[in-house]
């Protein structure tokens, strides 16, 4: 009896340290497999855009459920990170609008891509309310410095955020030549992302 109950403990203890080691694994990026993050985007207007945008009384909104606090617009969203943070993407919900008296800019279902060296972001953009078009909006860079982690975060701080050409040419539609002169950048972006446990959901032995 004491040799067979020895032994289930020791089965116990083996499965038990295999989920441990398991999660742990996951947590600090030590397997392959893409990771499962949810988070949330901060896009600040850099000094210069904000100073263009109020010259021309262009004003920036939050599209729910993205939310605006100063010249500054939140958004939720989810994707994945590989192991080794060389890679990455995701949509966010919500988005932004630009507007004047005359005409607005709608700004929605912006997707990150993440790679090392330089990353982008597609958007959909909308003018006056005409038919949205997918276009690549974002263009900045991406290198490990610019991050800080912890086994179960990802954070990145004032991460500049230019217009690719044809996201340039939306706000060039949308509100006049002028408009763009002074965007470099037209953001600067501070995100913070949770990595999301893939073992939770699985049942304990």
């Amino acid at each position: 009896m004491k040799a067979f109950t020895s032994k289930k403990r020791t089965v116990v203890l083996a499965l038990l340290t295999a989920t441990a080691l398991g999660i742990i694994a996951v947590q600090a990026g030590a397997i392959g497999a893409d990771l499962p993050i949810s988070g949330s985007g901060t896009f600040c207007l850099s000094p210069n855009a904000e100073h263009t945008l109020a010259a021309q009384n262009v004003t920036l909104e939050a599209i729910a459920p993205a939310t605006r606090t100063g010249n500054c617009v939140t958004l939720p969203g989810s994707g994945t990170l590989a192991s080794d943070l060389s890679s990455g993407g995701g949509p966010f919900q919500g988005g932004m609008r630009f507007a004047d008296s005359e005409h607005r800019l709608d700004v929605t279902n912006l997707n990150i891509h993440i790679k090392l060296g330089e990353g982008s972001t597609s958007a959909d953009v909308a003018q006056d309310g005409a038919a949205a078009t997918n276009v690549d909006f974002f263009h900045y860079p991406v290198a490990l410095d610019l991050v800080s982690f912890t086994p179960t975060t990802v954070d990145t701080k004032n991460i500049p955020l230019k217009l690719a050409a044809p996201g340039a040419a939306a706000f060039t539609n949308a509100f006049g030549a002028g408009t763009t002169a002074a965007f470099d950048p037209l953001f600067l972006f501070d995100g913070h992302a949770q990595i999301t446990n893939p073992f939770a959901g699985v049942p304990k032995p």
